[in-house]
């Protein structure tokens, strides 16, 4: 059941959750944020589905949550920039906690968020997120070293005041749909002023199915690709050193050649098959990786070329 606020209740964070087709996970990721140690009148989950097609609307209406949860659906699909751009110009919280619909978080989520909050001024909380491939894993796995972050602002799990999200100007709509967007939000925000702060003890479980197949190869490269577009676009927004280290200069670039290779030649497509085929993992996984560096960069010169011939 989605509920409607009273005027005079106060609400102090809101929770808000982008998603698009999701409807199984989103209805765990939804019971772990209604669970909360937090007092349920106190805050709101704002869920926006980006035009989901899979039943989606239909499960949130049929939920019964003791905190207070906003349903809004988008027409027809924005992309994420502008669907969190609306969950922030809707929100009544004076915190805003940005979470992913495959994300589980653990009962005193909230809690600890708030806490920070109320301890420091002017900060960008990090909370911890832990990769998992299983539900039975919630609240049992530890972090591991493929869990580390060094993104100022991971959309899966941050929290920051509504107020200097206004003042900074949301995220920017203008970068590819996918990939840089959060980060570049959060290096705006820190050019203003806000320090970084880590939570670890605000947790939340990443779910990630066993997606990773040669057939899904295709949705990688189209997703890497617009992630260029969007890297180039944050380089010429801001055409400094730490920006220019971050969108490229990683170091699979320097054997991209491969990626190229597995994507263009019969060859190194039947190397990537045979590795899937016989579960070579660590081979499958890396090669999959250096087309996904191709693509990438791929798209960060065709648009830095684009710009500079105008």
């Amino acid at each position: 059941m989605v509920s409607t606020i009273r005027s005079k209740e106060v609400i102090e964070a809101s929770v808000v959750i982008p998603s698009y087709n999701r409807k199984w996970i989103l209805k765990k990721a939804l019971e772990a944020l209604s669970n909360q140690t937090y007092p349920p009148d106190k805050y709101e989950i704002i869920l926006l589905d980006d035009g989901s097609t899979d039943g989606t609307e239909q499960m949130v209406r049929s939920l019964h949550l003791p905190c207070h949860l906003r349903y809004l659906k988008n027409r027809q699909r924005m992309g994420l920039p502008k669907t969190r751009n609306r969950g922030i110009r809707e929100a009544r919280g004076e915190i805003i906690i940005f979470t992913d619909s495959d994300v589980i978080v653990l009962p005193d989520f909230i809690e600890q968020h708030l806490s920070y909050h109320r301890k420091y001024k002017g900060v960008i909380v990090n909370g911890e997120l832990i990769q998992i491939s299983s539900l039975d894993q919630v609240g049992k796995k530890r972090k591991g070293i493929f869990d580390i972050s060094f993104s100022p602002f991971d959309t899966a799990n941050v929290s920051v005041k509504r107020n200097f999200l206004i003042e900074v100007g949301l995220f920017d709509e203008t970068l590819a749909p996918y990939g840089w967007q959060d980060i570049e939000l959060g290096y705006r925000l820190i050019k203003r002023g806000l320090k970084k702060k880590k939570n670890r003890n605000a947790v939340g479980y990443h779910y990630k199915t066993a997606k990773n197949s040669f057939n899904d190869l295709s949705f990688l490269c189209e997703k890497e690709k617009m992630r260029g577009i969007s890297g180039a676009l944050f380089y010429k927004k801001f055409p400094e050193l730490k920006v220019k280290l971050a969108t490229q200069c990683n170091p699979l670039f320097a054997f991209s050649f491969i990626g190229k290779w597995i994507d263009e030649k019969e060859s190194g497509r039947k190397i990537l098959e045979f590795s899937e085929k016989h579960k070579i993992n660590w081979l499958y996984s890396s090669l999959v990786k250096l087309v996904g560096c191709h693509y990438y960069l791929q798209g960060f010169k065709e648009t830095m070329k684009k710009m500079e011939d105008r």
